[in-house]
């Protein structure tokens, strides 16, 4: 007779397929996943042809450098929405073209629900990627002529 604390290892994946079928599915494997995955795979493998450990440092460096990177692109998206932010504070009351054709003056910025700028022109309201010219700032020493400096 078998004990009731006894499981095979089929047993044991078909539990945690079930488990994992019951729970939503995600977009992106974690941290927790990869050391789920590398559980398995070292639980699983050839007794007489073994991983070695080359193989499981590789796997390491490369989840470290995945999670790296998503890290750095989060920071960069972020970066470029505060971006985004000061570009539209900075066209408040300047002129611009937009790409329906339209000009007039930016008289408001608002952040919406996603925190993306959207400017107020006239009675319309636009993302700042339908801003296609505006016109700089002139520049304050533009006016000046040369003249010599001297007594």
């Amino acid at each position: 007779m078998i004990p009731s604390s006894f499981t095979t290892p089929a047993a044991t994946q078909a539990s945690q397929a079930n488990t994992a079928a019951q729970r939503p599915m995600a977009k992106v494997l974690g941290q927790d996943d990869f050391l789920k995955l590398l559980t398995l795979q070292m639980q699983n493998q050839d007794p007489m042809n073994p991983q070695t450990n080359t193989d499981f440092v590789a796997q390491m460096a490369q989840f470290t450098t995945l999670e790296q990177s998503r890290s750095m692109t989060n920071s960069l998206q972020s970066i470029q929405a505060r971006q985004d932010v000061q570009t539209a504070v900075q066209l408040l009351g300047k002129p611009v073209q937009l790409s329906d054709g339209r000009m007039g003056l930016v008289e408001k910025v608002t952040l919406d629900s996603t925190g993306a700028p959207t400017l107020q022109v006239g009675s319309n309201t636009y993302k700042l990627n339908q801003v296609v010219a505006y016109d700089p700032p002139q520049d304050p020493f533009a006016r000046l002529t040369a003249s010599p400096v001297g007594p």
